[in-house]
């Protein structure tokens, strides 16, 4: 049985062709998982400056919730593999765990998928293995596992049918605050690390 998986067809997109400049809109190729982490995290953004504080705006929390979570995910993995190929180039060269190949295979394997406590628990493996200098952000790890238990498949937000019981009332402007804190302190993270990393590792 042929199992390979189908080409991407971008007929959808295609369909709608841009004939105006000022109702363009661009799907650029190249596109990295950092990019996509910070494209979920600008729709969340912009779908939350919509909230006026009326009983419409109830509509709008879990597709917030759902589309920071999936930025969160993204952006996890891109530190992930960014700090397991650091430890392989300047570190460990001959630790098969540390090949892209096996890093992609334990990110996409049941284990960790989409669970945002396992990749966090990776992803710190590989910061404490490099010995830097600051610790990993303890505010971004209680959000992270703060949406992991409220959302541990990752389809929670986004299906009825594990959805609280109870109605629960949300300061939804500090709920949105937190989230847009954590995840630009989680790219400064990043950024810091790679900065750090490069600049330790340089030759003489």
């Amino acid at each position: 049985m042929n199992t390979s998986p189908q080409p991407v067809s971008w007929e959808l997109l295609n369909a709608a062709p841009s004939t105006v400049y000022e109702r363009l809109i661009v799907q650029w190729p190249y596109q990295t998982d950092r990019d996509l982490a910070f494209f979920y995290s600008e729709s969340a953004n912009r779908l939350a400056s919509t909230f006026s504080g009326k009983p419409i705006d109830d509509t709008i929390l879990l597709p917030f919730l759902t589309l920071y979570r999936q930025a969160f995910e993204l952006q996890l993995k891109s530190f992930t593999r960014y700090l397991a190929a650091a430890r392989r180039k300047y570190r460990e060269p001959s630790n098969p765990a540390l090949s892209a190949e096996e890093v992609n295979r334990r990110l996409r394997g049941r284990a960790i998928g989409h669970k945002l406590q396992p990749l966090l628990e990776e992803l710190l493996e590989h910061y404490a293995a490099l010995n830097l200098s600051e610790p990993f952000p303890q505010e971004v790890q209680q959000l992270l596992l703060l949406i992991h238990h409220a959302d541990e498949p990752g389809t929670y937000f986004r299906y009825s049918g594990n959805l609280p019981a109870q109605q629960t009332n949300v300061d939804f402007p500090n709920l949105v605050a937190r989230f847009k804190e954590q995840f630009n302190l989680l790219q400064a993270a990043e950024d810091w690390a790679e900065d750090h990393i490069e600049a330790n590792n340089q030759q003489p």
